[in-house]
């Protein structure tokens, strides 16, 4: 829940521990804006609420200053009075990208490179306690019960259809999500980013895996990709200088088979060029997520790769979703689904802020709001992908008589 000047700051506790003139006057102005009390403002810096802080006396909120000690031993004091079921923002000189995910990973709410102001602190995004979180629903019967393949693909660059891609691969997975055993392949050999938005290491692996699909099975996958987390795992590798991204780029459609005995969803984040070119590659995705800006330009380009889609691949499920994060001509919802002839199943709303820090902190931007609007989208979308589609209607056959002299 967002604790910014418009919430009853009379529930949510928050205790300042600085170390430094600057670091006083951001907290006595955080403490005033939330109608705090100049009691809970306190020396000592982060290792000092480290210290003190106890599942007894601990607050909902503590706003701690680094000072002088090291990095590592910030988030060793981060990790401590997360233990006690805490909220920690961080207040520090560093500015370093290395310095904010290291405590991020080590559990803080926020980290702030100061100067930095009340209202940007009061703006940061509590996390929910995992009491109030409600369990997930069972599986309703009409949800898919074997291996789907799913492909995400923008009809135009810059719609966020990679960033759809990598949030429904982590729904997928989510204990709070679907719960699958999932695998997500950034199929962009050239651009691909799933690594790097991710921060960690290219999977080479991949080339491999598109050279000898046979070569596919359980043990390979535990050697050659990226394992995300227990049922979460990535395959995202760039073409380097002197290589050939069309010679991998041939492979694609034979990952599917052995991936799909392995996994029990396997999402790809997949060019246009790819589906254009590659007609089989079309034919091995269950479904498709189109990904659309509402402009003149990406209305047409999307209904002309559902065209093209209906001849590659007839039996290929197509789930068109709007994309604010280009504003464009900003067409009516209602005018796209009758140009491209299909029903739209959600939009993706622009996300600035919490998107800013999913990507500085490495991390899904379902993880890092999970309650925000995105959040919403993006389970609203798993869902419609993957439910059983309806069986076609069965045409009555009309009397004997009614047939020979109708």
């Amino acid at each position: 829940m967002p604790f910014d000047a418009n919430v009853n700051h009379t529930t949510v506790h928050i205790a300042a521990y600085v170390c430094t003139d600057e670091g006083a006057a951001v907290a006595r102005s955080v403490l005033e804006t939330s109608v705090g009390d100049s009691d809970d403002l306190h020396g000592g810096g982060l290792s000092g609420a480290a210290r003190v802080c106890t599942e007894e006396n601990a607050p909902l909120i503590i706003l701690a200053e680094i000072g002088h000690i090291p990095v590592e031993m910030a988030c060793e004091c981060v990790t401590e009075i997360c233990r006690t079921g805490t909220d920690v923002i961080v207040l520090g000189a560093q500015s370093d990208i290395t310095t904010y995910r290291a405590l991020i990973k080590a559990g803080a709410l926020e980290y702030f490179a100061l100067p930095v102001t009340a209202e940007e602190i009061l703006s940061v995004q509590r996390s929910v306690p995992a009491s109030l979180v409600p369990e997930p629903a069972a599986a309703a019967p009409e949800f898919i019960t074997k291996t789907m393949s799913i492909a995400v693909v923008g009809s135009n660059g810059g719609v966020g259809a990679s960033l759809l891609a990598q949030n429904l691969g982590f729904h997928a997975a989510a204990a709070k999500g679907a719960a699958l055993r999932t695998a997500l392949i950034d199929a962009d050999l050239r651009f691909g980013s799933q690594a790097i938005d991710l921060d960690r290491e290219e999977t080479v692996g991949l080339f491999e895996a598109l050279m000898s699909p046979d070569r596919i099975d359980e043990t390979f996958i535990a050697a050659t990709m990226d394992h995300l987390n227990d049922r979460l795992s990535l395959y995202s590798h760039q073409v380097r200088i002197g290589q050939d991204a069309r010679t991998y780029e041939a492979g694609l459609s034979g990952l599917y088979s052995p991936l799909c005995a392995e996994f029990d969803v396997v999402i790809t984040d997949v060019t246009r060029d790819h589906l254009m070119q590659q007609p089989e590659l079309a034919r091995r995705f269950d479904v498709l997520v189109l990904v659309i800006p509402t402009g003149f330009s990406g209305v047409n380009a999307a209904r002309r790769l559902i065209d093209a889609l209906a001849a590659q691949a007839p039996d290929l499920r197509i789930i068109p979703v709007l994309s604010d994060l280009r504003k464009d001509a900003k067409l009516s919802q209602k005018d796209v689904a009758k140009t491209i002839g299909h029903a739209i199943a959600a939009t993706l709303p622009r996300s600035d802020v919490p998107l800013m820090r999913a990507h500085r902190a490495a991390r899904p931007l379902i993880e890092m709001q999970p309650r925000g609007a995105y959040a919403k989208s993006v389970a609203a979308i798993w869902a419609k992908a993957s439910a059983r589609p309806a069986p076609a209607a069965k045409s009555k056959r009309l009397p004997l008589l009614k047939r020979i002299f109708s």
